[in-house]
């Protein structure tokens, strides 16, 4: 994948195109006048003041006489809320992305580019590309930011006891086996995961879910989940892995302390934990650290499992205001902006401009980067449409089950069918 593309989106004059996108034939140019008058309608239930502070804000001073407003919905009014109130604009999740193409909700975007104007180059094309793949080879919305795992490892310990760097493109299984080979007697732990976290993952790339929403039933207590908890017990019997989150709660985890070579997790890990740590500790901080390319199936070893995309900038294709919407889409998606984001302390989310990616301390970002979106990944748990905080609650029963097995207080199936019986009357709640 050939990554570090140049970046061409600057104003440009071009011709117009004339598209017939609504009843009365609107025209929609590529750059229009910046004194323009609108009002935009963004349909979003994220936090206003931070969407005005990170991008409305600053959309606002090159159009100075365009309104922003938004449009709240919740997931049983949504339908009424776009009949009623038809916002220009939809910030959606990849889901959404494709529930609103088979409903026929999206203004196709691919009518506003031209080779001389507005040019995708520059966004990870294995995201444009993935997107067309859902939209039949068209492009209904602009991918702005997404998030991903990858192996944060510890050189240091790999150089102490002579062992290789993780590579890109391992499995989970091969990374067990490399965990394997640090010395637990020396208290050091190849690998630091959170049990039922481990769990999510594995079950994941299966294809498994926790819970079957259609028919509201958990399904933990399944031979798929088994071989999954034998895995990772196994691991843990042979102290390649540390779970110590079962059993204290500690200020920082294994990886930050040393006591752990490797930990898998997103992006946001290094804001919330290893920035966290570097300015608590200040000079006393001293985790050499890098990273390599999230675990991979042995059958699609170029594949992430967890490439999730967060925001797809779209219009209505009933909007009556879509020469604003577009204006509004190209700022949203823009080298520009990225660059101010990447830069905000609060910001969690990767830029999908390749060359926005911030990096002060010189690492291997291009981890997260450089595997493909799954196009055929499963579609998970939707929990919004579970009782509150079913989520958390699960997670603790599969956790609190897990350590009975490990003090040896339970079997695995005395503590699969608990996990089955707690998890289910968590979900008959109302």
């Amino acid at each position: 994948m050939k990554l570090r593309l140049k970046i061409i989106l600057a104003v440009m004059v071009c011709s117009l195109l004339v598209v017939a996108c609504s009843p009365n034939k609107e025209t929609v140019k590529y750059e229009s006048d910046p004194e323009m008058t609108a009002t935009l309608k963004v349909l979003t239930n994220a936090d206003t003041k931070y969407f005005m502070e990170s991008e409305g804000d600053l959309f606002n001073v090159k159009y100075p006489n365009i309104e922003i407003q938004f449009v709240r919905y919740t997931p049983d009014n949504i339908d009424k809320v776009i009949e009623e109130e038809k916002p220009e604009i939809f910030i959606l999740t990849l889901d959404e992305y494709k529930e609103y193409l088979q409903n026929n909700r999206l203004f196709d975007l691919d009518v506003l580019f031209s080779n001389d104007a507005f040019q995708l180059e520059g966004i990870h094309p294995e995201i444009v590309n993935y997107l067309r793949q859902i939209g039949n080879g068209k492009l209904y919305g602009l991918p702005t930011e997404f998030t991903n795992q990858a192996v944060y490892y510890n050189k240091d310990l790999f150089d102490k006891y002579g062992i290789p760097y993780p590579q890109d493109g391992m499995t989970w299984e091969e990374l067990f086996q490399l965990a394997k080979r640090f010395p637990a007697e020396d208290g050091v732990y190849g690998l630091y995961m959170n049990f039922s976290n481990l769990v999510d993952d594995l079950a994941w790339r299966r294809g498994l879910n926790p819970i079957n929403t259609k028919e509201m039933k958990v399904t933990l207590n399944t031979a798929s989940y088994k071989e999954i908890f034998e895995m990772i017990l196994d691991a843990y019997e042979s102290k390649a892995i540390t779970l110590p989150d079962l059993d204290r709660f500690e200020v920082y985890d294994p990886f930050i302390t040393g006591e752990s070579a490797m930990i898998v997790d997103y992006n946001e890990y290094i804001k919330n934990h290893i920035n966290w740590a570097k300015a608590e500790q200040g000079s006393k901080f001293n985790l050499n650290w890098e990273l390599a390319s999230g675990p991979v199936e042995e059958s699609s070893r170029d594949i992430s499992p967890h490439f999730t995309i967060t925001g797809i900038y779209a219009i209505n294709a009933e909007s009556e205001q879509k020469q604003a919407a577009w204006e509004f889409i190209k700022f949203a998606s823009s080298e520009e902006l990225a660059k101010v984001k990447s830069k905000a302390i609060s910001h969690i989310f990767l830029s999908t401009r390749t060359n926005t990616i911030p990096n002060p301390d010189g690492k291997r970002m291009e981890a997260f980067y450089n595997l493909k979106p799954d196009v055929n990944a499963h579609t998970g748990v939707d929990y919004r449409l579970l009782p509150l905080r079913t989520y958390s609650n699960l997670k603790g029963i599969i956790n609190s089950e897990a350590k009975a097995v490990m003090v040896g207080a339970k079997t695995l199936d005395e503590a699969m069918l608990s996990m089955q019986e707690r998890g289910q009357r968590l979900l008959d709640e109302k």
